[in-house]
This record gives structure tokens, sequence and C-alpha cells, in this order.
């Protein structure tokens, strides 16, 4: 219990990878039952709204306010900005991207991603780059 399914070795391989490769079909259920809690946990609190600034020049059309659509892209929120093409989605690496298409979302193509996985776009010490 408390404990980051998601968390990666210095290889990048999560527990999951491992259980895997290495047959632990009972512990390869447990870690998506608890994976499938901690996206639900983390979807429940994740934020109506998200705001991006600080992007200057050949990105700053993407900065502005994103609002959580009903829609799930890799079983997390997707963020789309009002009147505008403009999405946030995380990947199935864990990262999050923003994007100025529909079409991107789906090829998992960003112009702007997060330093490293992260629950949510919003999540506390969440860097962009």
């Amino acid at each position: 219990a408390g404990s980051d399914v998601t968390a990666k070795t210095g290889w990048g391989e999560t527990a999951m990878d491992l259980a895997k490769r290495n047959g632990h079909t009972a512990c390869v259920a447990l870690l998506e039952e608890a994976m499938s809690q901690a996206i639900e946990e983390a979807c429940a609190s994740a934020a109506s709204k998200v705001h991006l600034s600080g992007h200057t020049g050949l990105r700053a059309n993407l900065m502005g306010s994103y609002k959580m659509e009903e829609e799930r892209v890799n079983e997390y929120p997707l963020y789309k900005k009002a009147k505008e093409d403009h999405y946030i989605f995380r990947s199935t690496g864990g990262q999050w991207g923003v994007t100025n298409s529909r079409e991107k979302v789906d090829k998992a193509v960003s112009s702007i991603v997060t330093q490293g996985p992260a629950q949510l776009p919003s999540s506390e010490g969440v860097t962009w780059q």
C-alpha cells in the first residue's frame, strides 16, 4: 500500500515489466489492479482546468487554459483549449504532452512535454520543456 506502481528502475522498467518478464502472473494481476485503482484515483482528483504559461515565440500559441474533456486518452483525462484544436494528453510512457491537433494526440506527437512521467499535468513538481 502507498507504493508508486508507475515507478521505474534505472533501466526504465516498472514492477509490471519485471513481473511479466519473469512469469509472475499473480504479481501481474495484483499490479494491474493497483494500476487501475491508481488511475481512477488520479482521474477523480484531476483539475477540471489546466493553465499553461511561460513559452514565448514558436510555442506561445499553445499557452492558455485547457478544460478537461469527457474523453480519456491512455486511460487519463484529455484537456482541450477552448475554441482551438489544442490538447494536453498523457502518453503511454506517462509523460504529458501538448499538441495542436487531435490527430497528433492519436499519434502521440507533442510540441511541449513534461520532463518526466506524472500522474496529472498539474501534479506538484511537474516541469514542462
